[in-house]
């Protein structure tokens, strides 16, 4: 508004001092002149200072008294008029109301500082989208989050030298924006391989723009409060987090909310997490190492091997339903893994063959050794089917996040139920007092 005016007041006056030049060619000349009505207008329309200057510059009009008169009065009477509009103006640009819109305008603009203001630490793992020091990508992605910022200012209240501004913030949906950015930042640090070992700002505004790249979000309306404080005429904006959460539609809140994920939803994402290794993760992750107890160096490690090559295969699961009471959770969950029973059962029909020859009679600890060892990796081999257990799996709210308790129930589970199986392979071979197969600590 204030370069429009200043335009205009150019642009005017230019027009005065050139019509009065020209003015004054036409008269030499004799020709058609412009009327004393069209300079008058142009003076009135604070076009006076230029016309004045054109009357000297080209003594032009000097002996007209309505000029020499008129326009020195025109001009005054105009300066009076600037001078209490600016009075009223100062006044008026002051108010609460113009400091928030001010504000607010920045903001709407997309304007680098302005957003920068609006990101602090609060104490959270979140602060480090509030870190102070933020690259020019950590900008732009602040920007595309302010991207459909818009405001209406509802009210304004004022006592003494206190006041309130009531404003209405239109943004993208935060809510959505928070659980699905919680969202990603836990599936990256539940990641048991995770490429990242530590979280650093860019880090957080790398999530923060992948996750407003890859969704959609709807625009919802809040609600923030202003407040300000009159010192030396003059009103300033008290900033605190509740003015900084508004502003953000919430944002804040809903990162720090330990409840913005579900405890199912938490839980599936620690599952998919384990559901994501390769086989070669799954060896780490158990610390597989002789895994069936065999003590047969020749073959435990094609025995492991094949193992873990059809867990990682297997390996699935199903939440068949998920109570939350508080902080406390829990969650029925169905583990889908190898068949241990299966491969147990052709284990031992392999054994009993192997018990039905002259050459297990013949052979020595070692021979007997080997050869068992070697059955059981032909029965892994030999397996092709799939089970299914049922366990309960607590959760934990800290605050902060839903911590999972994976016990040794869901590591039974996970292992295809080795204990129910092995039992049920021992109760069937203890007839000949004959354990084969250990069970694992």
């Amino acid at each position: 508004m204030e370069i429009f005016l200043i335009t205009y007041i150019i642009v005017i006056n230019l027009i005065g001092f050139l019509l009065m030049g020209i003015d004054k060619r036409k008269a030499i000349r004799n020709r058609w002149r412009i009327s004393e009505r069209t300079l008058f207008l142009v003076a009135l329309l604070f076009g006076c200072p230029g016309v004045l200057i054109g009357m000297y510059v080209f003594r032009h009009k000097t002996l007209h008294r309505s000029f020499r008169i008129g326009l020195p009065a025109i001009l005054a009477l105009q300066i009076i008029l600037l001078l209490i509009a600016a009075f009223q103006y100062r006044k008026f640009s002051n108010s609460p109301t113009q400091v928030v819109r001010r504000e607010l305008r920045q903001i709407r603009e997309l304007n680098a500082d302005a957003l920068q203001s609006l990101i602090y630490d609060n104490g959270s793992a979140e602060s480090q989208l509030a870190s102070a020091a933020v690259s020019s990508s950590g900008t732009d992605v602040v920007k595309r989050f302010f991207k459909n910022f818009k405001y209406d200012i509802q009210d304004e209240h004022i006592e003494d030298d206190r006041a309130t501004v009531d404003v209405n913030i239109t943004n993208i949906d935060m809510q959505a924006l928070a659980r699905d950015l919680c969202t990603k930042i836990l599936q990256e640090s539940v990641s048991v391989y995770s490429e990242i070992d530590s979280y650093t700002t860019e880090d957080y505004y790398r999530l923060l723009g992948d996750t407003l790249a890859e969704n959609t979000y709807n625009l919802a309306t809040t609600k923030a409060t202003f407040h300000l404080q009159k010192e030396r005429s003059r009103w300033t904006i008290l900033s605190d987090r509740a003015l900084e959460d508004g502003l953000a539609s919430g944002f804040i809140s809903y990162m720090n909310n330990p409840y913005i994920l579900s405890a199912s939803v938490s839980l599936s994402i620690q599952l998919d997490a384990l559901k994501a290794l390769t086989a070669e993760q799954w060896a780490e992750y158990l610390s597989v190492n002789d895994i069936f107890a065999t003590y047969n160096t020749d073959y435990y490690p094609a025995i492991d091997t094949e193992y873990i090559r059809q867990l990682a295969e297997a390996f699935d699961y199903e939440i068949l339903r998920c109570d939350e009471n508080g902080d406390h959770a829990k969650a029925a969950v169905r583990i889908i893994s190898i068949d241990m029973k299966n491969v147990l059962d052709i284990y031992k029909r392999h054994l009993i063959s192997y018990a039905a020859t002259t050459k297990s009679l013949r052979d020595d600890d070692v021979q007997f050794s080997n050869e068992t060892a070697r059955l059981l990796l032909q029965s892994l081999k030999e397996n092709t089917s799939t089970a299914s257990t049922d366990i309960d799996i607590n959760l934990q709210n800290n605050g902060s996040v839903w911590n999972i308790s994976f016990d040794q129930e869901f590591t039974n589970a996970l292992m295809g139920n080795m204990s129910g199986a092995i039992d049920q392979f021992n109760s069937v071979t203890h007839e000949t007092n004959s354990v084969i197969v250990a069970p694992v600590d």
